[in-house]
């Protein structure tokens, strides 16, 4: 008890940053990658030696000097660094990548793997974002205000179900596509609007609330974790069964309010249907007639 709430004034102190600045020199045309773009890397280095970092512009080796005018002072470690960008930065992937502590904020657009593989800290983005955002991530927060691609929190194509999103809390106030939380295992995703197909999909763990319409499929393939969707969906696949029925479902740091159908699944991946798959009642009056299911389960067991 005494440990967790040492825990909580910890987090309650606030972190007195030391910021540096990005801008970009010029509208990039190709794709960047930038994962030196990090409180981690910056810490306690001179401007100077910031701008020596190395980037790919392509194929060609540069330099973070040569992209980006730089500007201010990091902290002695990532814990007191604060990292802003201002502009197009959606040709710049891997922002973020592995970063451990600190702080990002993006002011415009970014491109794919922000924050992938994260493990600590906080990203922030005013502005929309490309595919894999958070992939693999195993802890901090991003938020985004705008849009994200495909594969939020997801693991990469090709890779085992359960080798996506471990930890950590990604918050999207637009929409997002196909895929989201693709394989992952723990941590928790919120959408505040639409979400393409497939969410859920080889899902192990965690939770994914949609507070928007879903295109389809959710929870495909899924073998543990909860999926929650506040709008509409086409339909439930077959391989999930109804169980019950819920007021409210608490989804990572938020509680969404229903009454939702329960169903449980999928027996595809796992017949133990270790899968929770929550669907709003009131939003998806098509699916009333599942209702039969539930009273014939209640009547057996009478």
């Amino acid at each position: 008890m005494a440990e967790k709430k040492k825990k909580k004034e910890e987090a309650e102190v606030k972190i007195e940053y030391k910021e540096v600045k990005l801008r970009p020199k010029v509208a990039f045309t190709v794709p960047i990658e930038a994962e030196c773009i990090k409180p981690d890397t910056f810490a306690g280095k001179s401007l100077d030696d910031i701008a020596k970092l190395p980037v790919y512009e392509g194929n060609t080796r540069r330099t973070l000097g040569d992209l980006f005018e730089i500007e201010g002072s990091p902290g002695s470690a990532a814990l007191d660094t604060m990292i802003t960008i201002e502009g197009d930065l959606s040709k710049v992937k891997r922002i973020g990548e592995g970063m451990t502590a600190g702080k990002i904020v993006i002011k415009g657009d970014v491109g794919h793997y922000l924050g992938f593989k994260m493990k600590g800290g906080s990203i922030e983005v005013h502005g929309n974002v490309g595919l894999w955002l958070g992939g693999k991530m195993k802890g901090g927060e991003i938020v985004v205000f705008g849009n994200a691609g495909d594969c939020v929190g997801g693991a990469l194509r090709g890779e085992l179900p359960g080798k996506g999103m471990k930890k950590g809390t990604i918050i999207i106030h637009g929409n997002a596509g196909a895929e989201v939380g693709k394989g992952m295992s723990g941590g928790s995703i919120i959408v505040d609007g639409n979400v393409g197909p497939l969410p859920g999909v080889d899902m192990r763990g965690g939770n994914i609330g949609i507070k928007g319409d879903c295109e389809g499929k959710p929870g495909a393939r899924m073998a543990g974790g909860r999926v929650v969707i506040v709008g509409k969906v086409p339909s439930v696949l077959p391989s999930f069964y109804i169980d019950d029925v819920r007021e409210t479902i608490k989804t990572g740091p938020e509680k969404l309010a229903g009454p939702f159908y329960v169903f449980i699944g999928d027996v595809l991946a796992d017949i133990k249907c270790g899968g929770r798959l929550f669907v709003s009642i009131p939003s998806n009056p098509h699916l009333k007639p599942l209702e039969t299911f539930l009273t014939s389960v209640a009547d057996e067991e009478v």
